[in-house]
């Protein structure tokens, strides 16, 4: 009975949180009785802010990216597989201003060292922020706090003139009120690029783990796990770069229960009217995300992508709006690099990302020999 008791008050508590964020998006990795709810993917799992995207530049392409490869460091937590020696010195800033006040953010540093591959470290957090605390009758009890942190480490390996091989090791804690989680989570990634020919495919599993400290005892949740593809190409002498990705691979069916797409039977109503509609197209589409990065002489970047699944569920039928598109602005000087990107949700609501990483490297002198220092003579 306490183990139950505790249970509905960790239940309640999550409730409480879903109702500030006001946006269904992602953040239902608190409702921690998703048992009893059916509404879209992301309610299935704990820990679903590690299914956030990470950077900028990966939310104008759409939110789910794993087919970029240069120098953005940013993209470590989406395809550790694009760890490379140009990424070695950077430091990198992610800040997200969600709706409800939530603060959602990542540090990152990568460094390569004398053995061969490229190395990155990172913290990731969300905190959810201060709530009332009130029991079933809405007394209030006081206040609480929430908040989630991945500690990471990835290490990116390229062999040969195609293939590269990443993989992050990930440590999650999460405090909800007087409730606590501990997890642990690796991503492994495979990787070609095709440098003569423009291309660059790969393909992700994320978030393979387990929770080994549970809110509850005995209640252990799922990691939010993801098998993801993609696959980017340009052309020479043309300023665009075309991407097409893949999520949610290892199933068919993404879409969630829909109550008004439910038909019921009636006297004016033909019964072979009733069949259930396939929807094999928007089955297929959930899946894909179309993105188009337009870059300037490698200084600026403008992003921009439809991702279907987001659209889908958070368009209003009595609202026109575009919650699946998303749109990125980046610039790169010397050994700085901006980012943002701006993505519509449901009733106006919006997110903003703001990505910022510098090369420290720049600021070193480098050490020189006196026989080059003769030689500058």
């Amino acid at each position: 009975m306490i183990e139950q008791n505790n249970f509905n008050s960790i239940a309640f508590i999550s409730i409480q949180i879903k109702n500030r964020l006001k946006q269904k998006l992602l953040f239902v990795v608190i409702l921690l009785a998703a048992k009893i709810s059916f509404a879209q993917i992301g309610g299935e799992n704990t820990y679903e802010f590690l299914a956030l995207s990470p950077s900028a530049r990966i939310t104008g392409l759409g939110g789910t990216n794993v087919s970029i490869l240069d120098h953005d460091l940013t993209v470590q937590l989406a395809n550790p597989a694009a760890l490379n020696p140009k990424m070695d010195r950077l430091v990198g800033f992610v800040t997200v201003v969600y709706p409800g006040k939530v603060n959602f953010g990542n540090v990152s540093y990568a460094r390569k060292f004398k053995i061969p591959g490229t190395f990155g470290f990172g913290l990731q957090y969300v905190a959810y922020g201060q709530f009332k605390e009130t029991d079933e009758a809405a007394n209030v009890l006081g206040t609480f706090n929430a908040g989630e942190m991945n500690f990471y480490a990835g290490y990116g390996y390229q062999f040969g003139r195609l293939f590269s091989v990443g993989a992050n090791a990930k440590f999650i804690y999460s405090q909800l009120a007087q409730y606590s989680s501990v997890g642990m989570a690796a991503d492994l990634a495979v990787m070609i690029n095709d440098t003569a020919h423009n291309v660059t495919a790969s393909i992700v599993a994320k978030n393979i783990g387990a929770q080994f400290k549970s809110y509850n005892k005995g209640v252990r949740e799922p990691l939010p796990f993801d098998l993801q593809a993609g696959l980017s190409f340009g052309f020479k002498n043309v300023p665009l770069r075309f991407h097409l990705n893949f999520h949610n691979l290892y199933r068919w069916d993404i879409r969630y229960d829909n109550p008004a797409d439910q038909q019921t039977d009636n006297l004016f109503t033909d019964s072979a009217d009733l069949k259930p509609k396939q929807n094999i197209g928007d089955k297929l589409f959930r899946h894909v995300i179309i993105g188009v990065e337009f870059n300037i002489k490698k200084t600026v970047r403008f992003d921009i992508a439809y991702n279907h699944q987001r659209q889908q569920e958070l368009k209003l039928a009595t609202r026109r709006g575009v919650p699946g598109i998303s749109l990125g602005l980046g610039v790169h000087v010397r050994q700085f690099d901006f980012a943002y990107a701006f993505q519509p949700l449901a009733q106006g609501a919006t997110m903003h990302y703001f990505t910022f990483s510098v090369n420290t490297a720049g600021f070193v002198k480098k050490k020189t020999t006196p026989k080059q220092e003769s030689q500058k003579m």
